[in-house]
């Protein structure tokens, strides 16, 4: 037995069984401890919170909100995102890696960015205002729309689908284009020749439909999903009404008190259940369409699909850019809008350009902190998630390959899901895992500094996972043998034999966990509101909350969330250049 072989079980090191071990308890402990303390502190069991869950004031409205604004945001993203999926995947385009990034963007972008920034389109002096919409004021059409309906805040609801449709189109394109790129075309050739194809709603029903189908459930599952679990933008740009997530969010920092405001206790405790099992349902769904859309795509190959159709028509040119600049506006707006201060006067609103909003931003005016304290603590709490996160995906990663190489795919599989389970609950629902499942048993854990980086890792590891599982399934047995004849240290052996090629899919998995994690609002929302642990992306809600008597508060919010917004930008950017390096260097 050599030094390779040593502590393992079942094939795998010791090590990565530890890794696994870990991930599992950080992903049940929270939700665990949780429900116990909603448990001791009610005398009511999940289920019982469950069925009584209808008694509280809110709840059903909330939970009728949540499924009209998710349905609404899907059915929009499918209509517009699968001409931008046509269109990519079948024509040849001029800068096409550029126009996907630019597509993608909206995706990765903070969400308090995305709600800040839309809320600069929709508030006076906004392109959207500026058109003759005034969504937040109700007041032409939408006024009309609600005098005549009695709807409350139509323009609110408005508002949240087209930024959750802004937020989501990347997923359409994501799944549906690679399906249309690979299809061969001389099957749509073949299918015109027959009664079946000579018609349009024939070659949807026979070719497109059976093809594009399970892509587009998947796409749009998950739209569904990140749309019913919304929070920031549900928060800025729907105040008026509550999902149930933001009626967590909202009630979650005084749950789980012990002989203090029991009632709450009990609706958090029964509306998170009923979150947790809708989520689980919507992933379920997600993975048995995602198993199809995998069937239907392994029976492709790649095929000059898009040099056979050659460029795109100037509609198609049209249609797409016209797209990516609607995209873009909400950010420029952001940017906009920071150096823009609106004043009243005689004749009424006038606007200024100016600095001072960047000044106050800088110098901390209208923060808790100093924008430099938030920064540090926001780009500490991201590189302690990608230190953690990294070497922690990637180690169950490994032992979920190696448990399938070995035949053990049940083990395998049960302990993936185990791994996964953060996926079926919210931002907000990890972050009340924290407060109510270890803050309020462990009250003395207010004074660890480095709290939030724990939501932070727990939401953004199944995401490293799943990327590094398929990247280590890639690499040839070979190269491990080969290496295993060669005099080299432990760590060059591992170098060679599975570390190199895993640069790429390594980047991409760091760069996700930066992202995510300078982003990441739901659950530091909650956690901070207990604690004192400001990041950047909550000292943009902080600022932005505030009294608008001062008209310097709207530019200075702006300008805290274009840091923001540029520093999550750099560090993907980053990831975009090392991507680029590695692909020139491979042989």
């Amino acid at each position: 037995m050599n030094d390779n072989e040593r502590f393992r079980l079942v094939g795998v090191p010791v090590t990565h069984w530890m890794a696994v071990v870990a991930v599992i308890t950080l992903g049940l402990a929270p939700l665990t401890l949780s429900l116990l303390r909603l448990w001791t502190v009610t005398g009511i069991t999940p289920l019982g919170a469950l069925l009584k869950v209808h008694q509280h004031p809110g709840a059903m409205e909330a939970l009728q909100f949540s499924f009209l604004e998710a349905t609404a945001s899907m059915l929009l993203t499918v209509i517009i995102g699968l001409p931008l999926a046509w269109a990519f995947g079948r024509y040849q385009w001029r800068h096409l890696r550029l126009k996907r990034a630019l597509l993608f963007l909206p995706f990765v972008t903070p969400p308090v960015v995305a709600a800040v920034g839309f809320l600069a389109l929709f508030s006076p002096g906004g392109l959207v205002y500026g058109m003759g919409f005034d969504l937040r004021g109700e007041t032409g059409i939408f006024g009309w729309l609600s005098l005549v309906t009695g709807w409350s805040n139509p323009g609110h609801f408005v508002a949240l689908v087209l930024a959750h449709v802004w937020f989501n189109l990347s997923l359409i394109i994501r799944f549906v284009e690679p399906v249309i790129a690979q299809i061969d075309p001389t099957w749509e050739e073949q299918l015109n020749l027959l009664p079946a194809g000579q018609s349009r709603r024939g070659r949807i029903k026979h070719l497109w439909l059976p093809l594009l189908g399970p892509a587009t459930l998947v796409a749009a599952t998950y739209t569904f999903f990140f749309s019913f679990t919304s929070f920031a933008m549900v928060k800025w740009l729907a105040p008026s009404s509550n999902t149930l997530e933001s009626l967590l969010g909202e009630m979650g920092g005084t749950a789980g008190i012990a002989g203090y405001r029991v009632e709450t206790s009990l609706a958090v405790l029964g509306i998170a259940t009923l979150q947790m099992l809708l989520m689980l349902v919507m992933l379920m769904l997600a993975g048995r369409f995602e198993r199809r859309h995998s069937q239907v795509l392994s029976m492709h190959q790649e095929v000059m699909n898009r040099e056979r159709h050659g460029p795109p028509s100037k509609t198609w040119a049209c249609f797409v850019n016209g797209t990516i600049v609607l995209l873009l506006a909400p950010l420029l707006s952001v940017v906009i809008a920071s150096f823009r201060v609106r004043t009243a006067n005689a004749s009424g609103a006038a606007y200024q350009w100016t600095l001072e909003g960047w000044r106050r931003a800088w110098t901390g005016d209208f923060s808790t902190v100093p924008v430099v304290d938030a920064l540090t603590n926001s780009l500490t709490y991201a590189i302690m998630t990608l230190f953690v996160a990294l070497p922690l995906g990637y180690a169950v990663a490994s032992c979920l390959v190696t448990l399938r190489i070995q035949g053990h795919r049940r083990v395998a599989g049960l302990l993936d899901s185990l791994c996964m389970l953060p996926l079926s609950m919210s931002a907000v629902m990890v972050g009340l895992g924290m407060v109510v499942g270890i803050l309020r048993w462990f009250p003395q854990m207010f004074s660890f500094p480095y709290l939030p980086v724990a939501p932070h890792i727990m939401l953004v590891l199944p995401f490293v996972i799943r990327l590094m599982v398929p990247a280590i399934e890639r690499i040839d047995p070979m190269y491990a043998e080969q290496a295993s004849l060669l005099p080299m240290t432990k760590m060059a052996f591992w170098w060679h034999s599975r570390g190199s090629f895993l640069l790429v899919p390594a980047t991409m998995a760091a760069s996700l966990c930066l992202a995510f994690s300078l982003g990441e609002f739901g659950a530091t929302f909650l956690v901070v509101r207990v604690g004192s642990w400001d990041s950047l992306s909550i000292l943009v809600d902080q600022v932005a909350s505030r009294p608008k008597f001062d008209p310097y508060v709207f530019p200075t919010a702006m300008a805290l969330a274009t840091i923001l917004m540029v520093v999550t930008l750099l560090v993907l950017s980053l990831n975009e250049q090392v991507r680029s390096w590695r692909s020139r260097h491979d042989v």
